[in-house]
Parts: C-alpha cells; structure tokens; sequence
C-alpha cells in the first residue's frame, strides 16, 4: 500500500500544500499570505521535493520580494543546492539590514558550517540560541561543528543539550552516540542514556543507542533488554531487530539471532537485505553452506543484490574454490558499477572490501590493492574494514603507507591498541625506533609480538613492551608449566 505522503503532517500542512498544487501548479491564481506560502515551503524542503520547491519559492518572490522569511528560504534552497557563495551573498545583505536577526544568525551558521568556517558557524549558532527557539536544532548543529574541529567534549556537550531541549530530532541521538564512540567516552555514554530514558522512556533511539553502548562494552544481556525495549516501542524498528541479532551472534546464540530476523520478514519489504544479515551470521560461526544457501536466497529475492553476490565469493573462497569466488565478486563489483547505491555513489564498501579480500587470497597484490584504494577513497569504510587494509599492507610490507594509514586511522579512532600495535612494528621495520618507542605503552602486547617478535627481544625496547595482563598472570604461567 503506498503511504500518505502526508502522513508526518497536519491537516492544515494537507490542504494549503493541496491548494497551492490544484491552483499555482497548474497556472490557476489563488491567495496565499507569507505565512501560508512559508509552511508550504518547508513541507517541500521537508520531503525534499525539490522541482515544487523551487517554483512555491520564485512564487513566494512575486508576490513578497521584500519578505525576510521568504528571503531566508531563497538562501536555504540557495544551501541545498550548494551555491554556497550565493547563500552567503543574500544572508550578509540581510545581516546587514537585521543585525539582530536570530533567524539569518542561524542560517549563517549553516552556510558558514558548510564550507569549512566552524568557528564563524559556531560564533552564529550562539547568535541563534539566544532567543531560546528550537534549540534542538541549533544546538546539534553546534555539536557537528564541534566535531568537525574535533573537540569531541564540546561536541558531546552540546549533542547532550540538544537532547535535554525539547526540539530534538532522532539523528542528533544517533550523532550523540557515534561521537560518544569514536571519542572513547562509551562508560558517559551509558551514563547519560540510562537516564535520558528515564526522563523520555518512549525514545526508541535512546533504547538503541544505549542498547549499542552496552553491546560495545560487551553488557550483552542489557543490550538485549534496551533492544527489546526499542522494539516494544517500534515493532518496525529495523534496525533494532538487526542489533539485538547481532548482540544475540555475539553471545553465541545463533539460532535465537536468526529468528531475530526472521521476524523481520513480517513486515520489511527487503527480504534480499534479511536473508543476507541471517548468511553473514552464518558465515562468522564459519557455517559457510548454511551461510552461503541464505546468500543465494537473497540474490534469488534481489539480483541487483551486489552485497549478497560479494558474501557469496567469500564463501567460496573460505571453502577453496577460488574460481567461483573470483565470479561472484567479479558479478558483485559489476553490479555495483551498474546500479550503484545512492547511498554509495562512489562504490559499496563491503563489495569493494569482499573483492580486495579475494584477489589478495588470489595473490594479486596489484588487483587487492586498487579496490581497498577504491574503497578507502568512499570515506565509508568501517574500522573492521579499516584494519583489514592496514593488516594487507603489512603482510605486504609496505610500511611506508602502514604508517601514513595507520596515523590517520589513531587520529580517528585515539584509542585503538589495534593502530598502536601496528604503528610501532611498522616503525620498528623502517629502523624508526624512538617512534616505536613512543607507541609501545599503547600496545596490544600478544598482536604485538604475533605480528613483530623482533621487537620483543630488542635489548632497549624489548624490556618497554607493556606485560599481557593475561600471558604474565600466575594462574596462566602455572598453566604453561
């Protein structure tokens, strides 16, 4: 059944955007004053329809040219459409003649934040915040540029007052958590959340985020509980169906993660994507024939599926058959090019990862490399898939480029032992010893001395080599003996 384009809107939404369409639209005339036409505006850049969009704006100029809301909405399509240059022209002249406009404040910020100038978005938003309007929105903003200036307790700060206000949207309690994530605060996380569903217990996105929280802390049984709860709000939530699956995989409860998303099957319409999710749990037990007739279901369902075509060639190349897996990729990366995402125009990481990892198995050192290039170059690469390249280039011994990724990879992720390890063996093999050094107390001792044992037996940095809590403890030496 198609849904009611309507259905987030009020009536009164409903039927100005209906009039506006049954009369402008099609060359008819009829009435709009500027606060008719400002709510039929924002329903378009709402639902992102952008031709409408465009003629209710040039309408609203007709009939109000000196219209600061409508002036504010010409720069806001001006933004959307990334003619910054042109937004920032028409905000100043407004700056200009409304000094204390919170309102063009605000839009400033957003144009400012667009093209690199945080600080100045920054100094904007405070502007903005000043009348205590949608603060929500304004304070999120805040964060996100914030965290571009990568002061994640700023940032944080503010993702936490956006939430605290009352005009919060659900990405900005997505953005809270991720940031909560990728700055190493996720015991705060936690913190924070536990309450915030106290005060706001229908959040279904809170429940998610501190469901992942105490996923990440590996608390999978309170994750399992915050999940269930997001479904218990949401029974649609995706989403959470997919991460209480997850955090049932991790507990090593298989069958109970597949009929999590077997229960998917009642109401998503992408059975291709589910029975793709239910191959990968599979597939990470090392079930590969389970893993790989889930796979085939799903291209069965979708065979546009490149995902499920690249999950495949894994398989096989798990199970020795190098041919076949060298098909199957070759068909995910062609479907890829084909029909590309519009989520991933520059290509699909996981399909561009699945191909590096077949012609790397394929000892195409040349092939492998291109695709993790390809697939770095997307910026939409997960840290799992960021090792993987990191580990191929080592074996590779190119420790030239180690240490260049590996040095942007710490300053994304600051509290990774995994780019430390690396970072220091790669030094250690390029005869950069003070810098090897300097990593050492950051180390993961056991992949440290897995992945470089000379290190460990060096006669100054040897001894620097922080103990394994584990190997070193009396219970587990007593073992060995």
């Amino acid at each position: 059944m198609k849904k009611d384009r309507f259905h987030n809107f009020d009536d009164e939404v409903r039927d100005l955007v209906l009039d506006f369409e049954n009369t402008v639209l099609k060359g008819k005339t009829q009435f709009f004053d500027v606060d008719e036409l400002e709510i039929i505006i924002d329903y378009y850049f709402e639902v992102n329809d952008l031709k409408p969009l465009e003629r209710a704006v040039e309408y609203a100029e007709e009939l109000y040219p000196n219209s600061t809301t409508i002036r504010l909405r010409r720069a806001h399509l001006m933004i959307s459409h990334e003619q910054y240059a042109q937004a920032l022209q028409v905000l100043n002249q407004m700056r200009q003649a409304e000094p204390d406009n919170t309102d063009v404040a605000y839009s400033l910020g957003v144009a400012n934040g667009a093209v690199g100038q945080s600080e100045k978005a920054i100094a904007y938003f405070k502007e903005a915040a000043r009348d205590g309007w949608m603060l929500g929105r304004v304070y999120s903003n805040m964060a996100e540029e914030y965290y571009k200036l990568k002061d994640y307790d700023a940032a944080l700060n503010f993702y936490r007052k956006a939430m605290e206000s009352d005009s919060y949207d659900e990405i900005t309690v997505y953005n809270y958590y991720d940031v909560s994530y990728e700055a190493g605060r996720i015991e705060q996380a936690v913190d924070f959340l536990g309450n915030f569903v106290k005060d706001n217990p229908y959040c279904k996105e809170a429940w998610y985020c501190l469901g992942c929280a105490y996923r990440d802390m590996t608390l999978y049984e309170k994750a399992v509980d915050s999940f269930e709860f997001a479904i218990a709000i949401d029974k649609n939530y995706v989403d959470a169906y997919i991460a209480l699956s997850q955090t049932q995989d991790f507990m090593g409860l298989t069958s109970e993660a597949v009929t999590t998303m077997l229960r998917v099957l009642d109401f998503y319409d992408d059975y291709a994507k589910v029975y793709r999710t239910i191959g990968n749990l599979y597939a990470r037990e090392a079930n590969y024939d389970t893993a790989m007739a889930y796979f085939i279901k799903a291209t069965e369902s979708n065979p546009h599926d490149a995902e499920a075509f690249a999950s495949l060639a894994l398989c096989y190349m798990e199970l020795g058959d190098s041919a076949t897996a060298l098909s199957k990729v070759n068909r995910a990366v062609q479907l890829d090019e084909t029909f590309p995402s519009a989520d991933c125009p520059e290509g699909n990481p996981e399909v561009l990862c699945a191909a590096a990892m077949v012609y790397d198995a394929l000892d195409d050192f040349y092939k492998a490399s291109d695709f993790f290039e390809r697939l770095i170059a997307t910026g939409l690469y997960t840290e799992p898939q960021c090792q993987l390249y990191t580990q191929f280039l080592f074996k590779h011994k190119v420790f030239d480029i180690v240490i260049e990724f590996a040095e942007e990879s710490l300053g994304v992720y600051p509290h990774s032992s995994f780019y430390s390890t690396y970072l220091a063996a790669a030094y250690f093999y390029t005869n950069r010893y003070n810098r090897a050094r300097r990593m050492l107390p950051d180390v993961s001792p056991a992949m440290l001395a897995e992945i470089c044992p000379e290190i460990m037996v060096h006669p100054l940095l040897g001894p620097l080599v922080p103990s394994d809590p584990y190997t070193d403890s009396p219970e587990n030496k007593k073992q060995q003996q």
